[in-house]
């Protein structure tokens, strides 16, 4: 009869290394999902861009318009949020405040509190001289309410018209608002109504969906900018690849820029999310656009 040393039995047995790589790989799934789900989409950045055109009256030359867009209230933006965001536009110091539609989201359910709430804390963003903004799509889920808000907080809600904006001298430069074209709101003749017909303008257009770019381009109206969102860049970006998580009304237009015909459009990322309340390698962003004549 064969008997162990009792010193080998005591040793301990050798650990099975499928169990240390389960641990390592559900640390970090956890560690991404927290990533894309917490942290990223609260990581609220500045992009600047320089729009240099020489139809731009001199007086604006410098002149600042910021955008934001795509709050989507309730997503991953709530009070908090929302006045970091405005904190961060008033540190820019713009002339123009312009927002490009979808505060509101048709999965949350608001209360009158939340509404109000919006409103107070939109009405400390300044700007030096006006506030535009456009009706999204997610808006109409509540489109007096919506309007309500933006006019508490001091905007100018373009439904389908336009304004005249003028600066230093007499020369304005005109913005244009046209309302939702996934809701069949939008109405460009409407929108394009001016006595000084006889006058043109450095134009500046605000819609919600990236998709007006092909309706103007079946038009002659060539607008000097197109300020767009809707599209939250995909939420999802990957490598090599592009976006992943597109929206109805995105159709082709998933990148931040695009020119054809002397007409220039400029997508935001957005702030919030929608359906999905992730970002990856998509940083919610607000822009800043300093214009230049050449």
């Amino acid at each position: 009869m064969i008997f162990m040393n009792e010193e080998l039995q005591d040793l301990p047995k050798p650990k099975k290394k499928w169990k240390i790589f389960l641990i390592i790989g559900l640390f970090l799934i956890g560690a991404f999902i927290i990533y894309i789900h917490i942290i990223e989409p609260k990581l609220f950045i500045t992009h600047e861009e320089a729009i240099v055109d020489s139809e731009l009256p001199l007086e604006f030359n410098g002149f600042k318009i910021v955008q934001f867009s795509d709050i989507h209230y309730g997503s991953t933006i709530n009070n908090q949020e929302l006045k970091k965001i405005v904190n961060m536009i008033n540190e820019l110091k713009p002339d123009v405040i312009v927002y490009t539609g979808d505060l509101l989201d048709d999965s949350i359910n608001m209360k009158e509190e939340n509404y109000e709430q919006i409103a107070t804390i939109l009405s400390d963003l300044k700007a030096t001289l006006k506030k535009y903004a456009v009706i999204g799509n997610s808006d109409y889920i509540n489109k007096d309410k919506y309007i309500e808000i933006m006019e508490k907080a001091q905007f100018k809600v373009l439904q389908n018209e336009n304004d005249l904006l003028y600066y230093k001298g007499n020369m304005p430069i005109q913005f244009i608002g046209t309302s939702s074209s996934l809701e069949q709101e939008m109405d460009i003749e409407k929108a394009t109504q001016i006595d000084n017909n006889d006058l043109t303008f450095f134009k500046v257009w605000l819609h919600h969906e990236p998709i007006i770019f092909d309706t103007l381009l079946e038009t002659e109206l060539r607008p000097n900018v197109i300020l767009t969102g809707h599209t939250l860049s995909g939420l999802v970006k990957i490598p090599f690849y592009g976006s992943l998580l597109t929206q109805d009304g995105v159709d082709k237009y998933t990148d931040n820029y695009y020119h054809r015909k002397k007409m220039s459009m400029y997508i935001s990322n957005g702030l919030g999310t929608y359906k999905y309340p992730i970002r990856f390698l998509n940083f919610p962003s607000i822009t800043l656009y300093r214009l230049y004549n050449q």
